[in-house]
């Protein structure tokens, strides 16, 4: 009987245990998905606040918040292998918004349309695949 119960209790250790440890796992994934929809959400206000303006000043303080938030993105503590992936994408992604943005005023003041209807295909593509990361990244952490 005694023999029996330990077993018992070691089952049920050792299933408390694996729980825990999914448990764990399962957490940090969230709070590291978290860290990314938070500076995600950051950049996306800043950038709808200033989506119609036709301040070129304001225009370049967007630009300086989108190179923020990629150093923000850079910056964040993430483990799980694929949300790295994520984390540098969008890093890439506000990078290349801040570089397009700087390109397209540096055209628009120079009336160079040719160059600023590139930069506007180039902010297209790159809104694209914020858009796609994002999906993939909310599917991905909505998975256990």
């Amino acid at each position: 009987m005694k023999n029996r119960n330990g077993l018992y209790l070691s089952l049920i250790t050792t299933a408390l245990l694996a729980n825990f440890l999914l448990t764990s796992c399962a957490a940090t994934k969230i709070s590291q998905c978290q860290k990314i929809i938070l500076t995600t959400r950051k950049i996306a206000d800043k950038s709808a606040e200033n989506r119609q303006t036709q301040d070129i000043q304001k225009v370049l303080q967007v630009a300086d918040a989108f190179e923020e938030a990629a150093k923000e993105m850079t910056s964040l503590k993430i483990q799980d292998e694929q949300l790295t992936q994520f984390q540098t994408g969008f890093a890439e992604v506000y990078q290349g918004h801040a570089e397009t943005t700087r390109q397209f005023v540096s055209a628009l003041q120079k009336k160079d349309i040719t160059t600023a209807r590139l930069m506007q295909q180039q902010v297209k593509r790159l809104g694209t695949k914020e858009l796609e990361l994002g999906n993939q990244m909310n599917e991905y952490c909505q998975t256990n």
